[in-house]
């Protein structure tokens, strides 16, 4: 058995003990355009950055689509190998120099088009899981300071989202605010749930105030006068229009929840597909038949939605040449690799080993 075998086999048993329990952040699902602002500040580094999206099974073309989200679990490995390939402990706060208003799409018009900081996070706020949809933001007026609070959603820890996942967003709270006010516009404090980094300079230079670490939440305070002044950008129609966009992204995602969620149980659970639409549909609270009609709803089924992510995956691991063939086709739940292979073939008419060979 190869170490890859033994590795696959390790988390197969782990997944057996813990009875197929599908945890909460395997529900976190975040905006496409978000890894390319990764990809974006990769390329500060001098490291190609589309490189190592391909790394994780993400297509740049289709990232940039309106629709498009991914699973906490490409998100969370790209950071990862961010961060090994950058070597930064300050990364986060480098993809937030990257951020723009159009990676947020019509959030980001809507946001830039407030009449005030208050109005622009309290719409951020509002729609945050629009952009990801494992924390919540809440406004808190306490006196003369508006405390802008993040936390995590009820099942997932500060273990589960990387540190770098939130210094990004928190920076770019800060940017964004920066941006629209003034610029030399600063909080008067922040807090950080991520731990000491060895160097906390680069925080203190981003946020230029006091900043305090292994915070139990993170969190911005404001000054209340400074959330009030009328913003230069204040467009209200613009902002009308662009919330109106951000409402029927919404709805459609929230329509869509139900195939993210079941897409990243089956990844999450290998080998792909070998989990019944029971067991699936128990692991999602719901009841087979329940689960069935809603997959009817959408013109889907159990077996179409297995193969889409088996194309998916398939892809991906093949692009990943230290693994064997056969460790793919056990992963994506084939009998043997000449299944596989043929499987391959019809998505992409192309054989795996070609499609390896080709990849620089």
């Amino acid at each position: 058995m190869t170490a890859c075998s033994v590795a696959a086999a390790a988390e197969l048993t782990g997944a057996i003990r813990q009875g197929w329990f599908m945890r909460a952040v395997d529900q976190v699902s975040v905006m496409g355009t978000w890894p390319l602002v990764i990809s974006r500040a990769l390329d500060y580094y001098q490291v190609d950055g589309q490189a190592l999206l391909a790394r994780v099974g993400i297509d740049p073309l289709a990232a940039s689509q309106l629709d498009t989200r991914y699973g906490w679990q490409q998100i969370d490995r790209l950071w990862r190998l961010a961060r090994n390939v950058t070597g930064d402990e300050a990364l986060g706060l480098t993809v937030a120099r990257f951020m723009r208003p159009t990676s947020w799409q019509a959030l980001g018009f809507a946001i830039w088009a407030s009449d005030n900081l208050m109005e622009c996070f309290q719409r951020l706020a509002t729609n945050l899981r629009m952009f990801a949809n494992y924390a919540q933001m809440q406004l808190v007026p306490l006196g003369g300071v508006v405390e802008v609070e993040i936390r995590l959603r009820e099942g997932i820890n500060k273990q589960d989202i990387c540190p770098e996942e939130l210094d990004a967003l928190m920076g770019t709270s800060v940017l964004t605010a920066r941006h629209i006010y003034r610029p030399d516009f600063s909080p008067i404090e922040v807090w950080l749930s991520r731990p000491l980094p060895l160097d906390p300079t680069p925080w203190q230079r981003l946020f230029k105030c006091p900043v305090y670490f292994n915070a139990s939440h993170d969190r911005i305070v404001m000054p209340t006068q400074a959330m009030s002044k009328p913003l230069l950008t204040a467009s209200p129609e613009l902002a009308t229009q662009n919330d109106a966009l951000v409402a029927d992204y919404l709805a459609r995602f929230d329509r869509s929840d139900l195939v993210t969620r079941l897409k990243a149980l089956l990844i999450h659970n290998e080998p792909i597909g070998h989990l019944t639409m029971a067991q699936v549909a128990e692991q999602l609270n719901l009841s087979q038949r329940t689960l069935q009609r809603r997959l009817q709803e959408k013109e889907l089924s159990y077996k179409q939605l297995v193969d889409e992510v088996r194309q998916q995956m398939a892809l991906q691991w093949v692009r990943l040449k230290y693994l064997p063939m056969g460790e793919i086709s056990y992963r994506l739940g084939f009998a043997n690799a000449a299944n596989f292979t043929r499987a391959f073939k019809r998505w992409y008419d192309e054989t795996p080993k070609n499609v390896r060979q080709n990849w620089s």
